[in-house]
């Protein structure tokens, strides 16, 4: 069910998107980074239609169980200190995309997320569901490879919970307060 407004989405755009030159078209990705730090666990990816040279429209479905080595590395998530913990994240995100080069852009954004934070040991949990906004920064490469159609969009989002998760206990373990969170992703996808 909530893959429907995906696949209504792309079919509303994609009667028009075939007859357009190439910047008008709708594309598909993959998220890889944030999926290989999390062992692929789940889905995350990206739907999008460019609009024209300077905009573009995604959405963003992130559905990830979240290990407990990424939680608490700080390289990574840096969401917990202390171990036992692991976690689950929903978002659902609209960005606004302007290009400000050929490749790079800037975003507006807002969603829906649930964040899960449970004990491994302990029946001790948190669980938070927020609207969010916020913006971000991105670079789009298209034809990955010489592969026509296939790009790479890495996107750098900041958004603001408007729900926070204030700083608690779970167990010995410490989970950070979510006021302000970003993510760095990966998309791996194809043009269309």
């Amino acid at each position: 069910m909530r893959y429907l407004f995906i696949i209504i989405f792309i079919l509303i755009f994609s009667n028009n998107v075939f007859a357009k030159d190439k910047l008008e078209n709708v594309f598909v990705g993959y998220e890889t980074l944030e999926m290989t730090m999390n062992k692929f666990q789940n889905f995350a990816g990206e739907v999008g239609y460019r609009i024209d040279e300077r905009y573009q429209i995604r959405l963003t479905i992130m559905e990830v169980k979240l290990t407990e080595r990424h939680l608490s590395s700080k390289y990574e998530a840096a969401a917990i200190d202390g171990e036992d913990v692991e976690g689950y994240f929903r978002g659902y995100e609209v960005h606004f995309d302007r290009y400000f080069s050929k490749r790079w852009y800037v975003s507006a954004n807002f969603g829906y997320y649930e964040d899960t934070y449970k004990h491994t040991i302990l029946s001790d949990r948190i669980e938070n569901k927020t609207l969010t906004f916020g913006s971000g920064i991105g670079y789009k490469y298209t034809d990955l490879f010489g592969v026509n159609g296939v790009y790479l969009n890495v996107s750098v989002p900041v958004r603001f919970y408007f729900n926070k998760i204030e700083e608690q206990k779970l167990g010995s373990a410490t989970v950070r307060t979510h006021l302000i969170v970003n993510n760095l992703w990966l998309f791996l996808g194809y043009e269309f």
